[in-house]
């Protein structure tokens, strides 16, 4: 059969739909240029009237947070709006390295920049009503009932108690034994295992050596790939050019879509297992101290008092809510600090002179009375001496502060931040936000920016975070928003740094770390980071590790 049978009437036809086409594009662009003719026009780089910036997107996305950071260094003020094709049809906002800009968005005019129905609707299957998605009184909530735990002394204390557990009877051993039978191991894969045992013990009051993730792979291995790629899929989500392709395949249950359905009932079967322990252990012990858990479950039972719990009223929707908690909580402390420690040593292992400086550091401290043979460091495994004793030591670790610090200038645990502007707003240097258009800052970019830090903003300084006594000096949050900033800053940097201060000082002072192999093939070039949430190393990091103590 021949198709010109049928096809003369619609060809007949295509020069009105090609008419009808040009003519919605040009009163689409006209449209978005009439509407942000009220400020200054926006910075719009590698922009098409038609495409937008797909095309470009398209032939950078493998190198996406390098692209952007480029972009925004071109930028006159380091703030580009991007949009979609069709003259934003899609998804249109801005995106900034601007300390200024970052400011009013996180701060200054806090109520206008909410997550929005794009990021709920990419991660609302795995996270659900947990804090990172959550939006006004529910936000306002769960961030007080959060702040309680990790800002008490309480907290503090019982998170110094996890650590010289975790670290004398899981990590120095396992490092030990690779040191001993010279096995090179995944460093990135051992820090996250180790800090998914952290949170767990912090925020669930789960402490027991027999479910250790670090030495225990069986029992844990289905749920970290599961977890794993529930994120990655859902992050995925968010870089269709629209909601309809990935709902579409949900519907279906086809693709990566039905992975993700998959995942994530691993996910809840392991969460609804932890659940249910941590809700044995309470009855057999109500005297435990609050861990984060109880404090919301706490929270949850209050029904007359508790705000919370009305609006989860039936229990079928509080243990939703208790569920959304957990993975919330493991997404928070399972990778970030793990990978701010992973790129933390290969800076070490490429820049020789900052790796010596931190072992003489950690080193030098005041020998504790019991142990001479052992270091400061070590006083946090001794039952007899005060974790909070402990806790101040550690925290005068300036170089070893500043070095984790400058890491994560240059490879934030979490690149960029998405929010979504609830009605039109104006930039302090003029960009023009519409409602609904998104408003991304990238602490990547910032990392690189010359304005900001200098002509030697890539290269690894920590001295740049010290003053003339050798003491650590932060920057405004707005100029360093690794930890974010204002109201939704994040709730557990000071034990993040902690956590990351004891294992460096713990593993630099027992051991020395050889990098095997980088996917660069040198030392003087960074190996290559995931597109992912975040700031993971591509292929993880291979080493082996040598005693100190044998090799002396």
């Amino acid at each position: 059969m021949h198709v010109n049978a049928v096809a003369p009437p619609l060809l007949h036809l295509y020069p009105y739909y090609l008419l009808v086409l040009v003519s919605v594009v040009l009163f689409l662009e006209h449209h978005r240029r009439s509407r942000g003719a009220t400020g200054p026009r926006n910075h719009l780089p590698q922009s098409n009237p038609v495409l937008g910036n797909l095309v470009a997107f398209l032939r950078n996305g493998h190198r996406f947070l390098d692209w952007t950071a480029d972009l925004l260094a071109a930028a006159p003020a380091s703030t580009m709006q991007v949009h979609g094709p069709l003259g934003g049809l899609g998804y249109c906002g801005v995106d900034t390295s601007n300390p200024d800009i970052i400011d009013h968005i996180v701060r200054a005019n806090f109520p206008n920049y909410v997550k929005g129905a794009r990021i709920r609707a990419a991660f609302a299957d795995l996270l659900g009503d947990g804090l990172f998605l959550a939006n006004g009184r529910l936000w306002t909530l769960q961030r007080k009932l959060a702040s309680y735990s990790f800002s008490s002394r309480l907290l503090r204390r019982f998170s110094s108690r996890v650590l010289r557990n975790h670290i004398h009877r899981r990590l120095v051993p396992f490092i030990s034994a690779a040191a001993d039978s010279g096995e090179a191991v995944d460093l990135q894969d051992v820090l996250r295992r180790f800090t998914f045992d952290n949170i767990c013990s912090v925020a669930f009051g789960v402490d027991d050596d027999g479910s250790s993730a670090l030495l225990d792979d069986h029992r844990h291995g289905a749920f970290f790939a599961a977890f794993d790629d529930a994120v990655d899929i859902s992050f995925g989500r968010m870089l269709h050019p629209t909601t309809l392709g990935w709902k579409v395949m949900k519907l279906l249950d086809v693709g990566s879509e039905r992975r993700l359905r998959r995942a994530i009932a691993v996910v809840d079967e392991y969460v609804t297992a932890t659940l249910e322990s941590k809700q044995q252990r309470q009855s057999e012990n109500s005297e435990d101290e609050p861990d984060l858990l109880s404090r919301f479950t706490a929270a949850m039972e209050e029904e007359e008092t508790s705000e919370l719990g009305r609006m989860f009223a039936s229990p079928e929707a509080k243990c939703r809510f208790l569920r959304d908690t957990v993975v919330t909580f493991v997404l928070a402390g399972k990778d970030t600090t793990s990978s701010a420690l992973t790129w933390l040593f290969w800076f070490l292992a490429a820049n020789p002179r900052c790796e010596r400086r931190v072992y003489e550091e950690v080193t030098s401290l005041p020998l504790a009375p019991s142990r001479e043979a052992e270091a400061d460091v070590d006083r946090l495994a001794d039952d007899d001496v005060e974790s909070e004793d402990a806790y101040g030591e550690v925290k005068g670790m300036h170089y070893l502060h500043a070095a984790i610090t400058e890491t994560m200038r240059l490879y934030p645990p979490v690149p960029m931040v998405s929010r979504v502007a609830a009605h039109d707003d104006v930039l302090p240097d003029g960009t023009v936000v519409r409602a609904g258009w998104f408003a991304d800052y990238s602490a990547y970019a910032m990392g690189r920016s010359a304005r900001v830090w200098g002509d030697d903003c890539r290269a690894f300084r920590p001295e740049r975070w010290l003053d003339g006594r050798g003491r650590f000096v932060a920057a405004q949050a707005a100029r360093y928003p690794v930890f974010h900033a204002g109201p939704r800053a994040c709730l557990g940097k000071e034990m993040s740094y902690l956590q990351m201060k004891v294992v460096a000082a713990a593993v630099v002072r027992r051991f020395a770390v050889e990098v095997l192999a980088v996917p660069a093939g040198s030392m003087d070039m960074a190996p290559e980071h995931e597109m992912a949430v975040t700031l993971k190393m591509k292929g993880g990091l291979r080493v082996r590790f040598k005693n100190r103590a044998r090799a002396a």
